[in-house]
């Protein structure tokens, strides 16, 4: 069987992300303990990976480069993976099932 995963994450594009922004979002999570917790903890952490990435793609206006953005491939990151390693991260326990 052919491992089609990279450095233990599902793509290489995952990783990328999760190389970049997991410092980040970790910290935001540490820094407001009190809004963690609840049962859509792992959709919130999902949606802070996506809005970053989102919020840079803008600032650098890369989404009119149709070349820049099919190399940058959002569409298959797994970004509830990343949001579950974040709250990993922080300790935060995820009423979500993995």
């Amino acid at each position: 069987m052919t491992d089609t995963t990279y450095n233990g994450w599902r793509n290489r594009a995952t990783w990328a992300i999760g190389l970049h922004l997991m410092d980040t979002v970790t910290g935001w999570i540490i820094d407001d303990p009190e809004s963690w917790g609840k049962a859509n903890d792992l959709e919130a952490a999902a949606g802070l990976f996506r809005d970053l990435v989102d919020e840079q793609v803008e600032m650098a206006g890369l989404d009119s480069f149709s070349l820049l953005m099919d190399l940058l491939d959002t569409g298959d990151v797994d970004w509830y993976s990343l949001g579950r390693h974040a709250l990993e991260a922080a300790e935060v326990p995820s009423l979500v099932p993995a």
